[in-house]
């Protein structure tokens, strides 16, 4: 892969429809050993790390997960989306007290994972419905 990451195909171009399509073209993926709290995946910006390969078929989950992030960014700019998801984070550790509980219910991550449940969901139900 080019050190610069590879752009999302053709495929999921028409497949992640979470996110505008202009926005989707200016997304790169790239692949590292290592993300801290034992992730998967991690956004910042427009640039989506995984530390496993993500199948280019239109189908992931945990890159239409990633996409909901690269919309929030989009939408809040760096220091919006930063304050935004830090200070839910801090109020979450404060009524939470522990790390793990804190994150999984900040307001990012719920949207995220809520909209990505529902268009794999809309994508399940689609393939349903085509003639095998």
């Amino acid at each position: 892969m080019p050190s610069w990451g590879r752009p999302l195909n053709e495929v999921e171009l028409d497949s992640y429809d979470l996110i505008d399509r202009e926005l989707a073209e200016k997304v790169r993926i790239f692949r590292t050993v290592y993300i801290p709290g034992g992730f998967h995946g991690i956004c910042l910006t427009n640039w989506i790390f995984f530390t496993r390969d993500v199948p280019d078929d239109g189908e992931s989950a945990l890159l239409a997960h990633e996409l909901i992030h690269v919309r929030q960014w989009s939408q809040r700019g760096v220091l919006g989306y930063l304050t935004w998801y830090l200070k839910c984070f801090g109020t979450c550790l404060r009524q939470k007290r522990r790390w793990m509980p804190a994150y999984h219910a900040i307001e990012a991550e719920l949207e995220a994972k809520q909209e990505a449940r529902d268009w794999k969901q809309r994508r399940n139900s689609i393939d349903r419905r085509s003639p095998s």
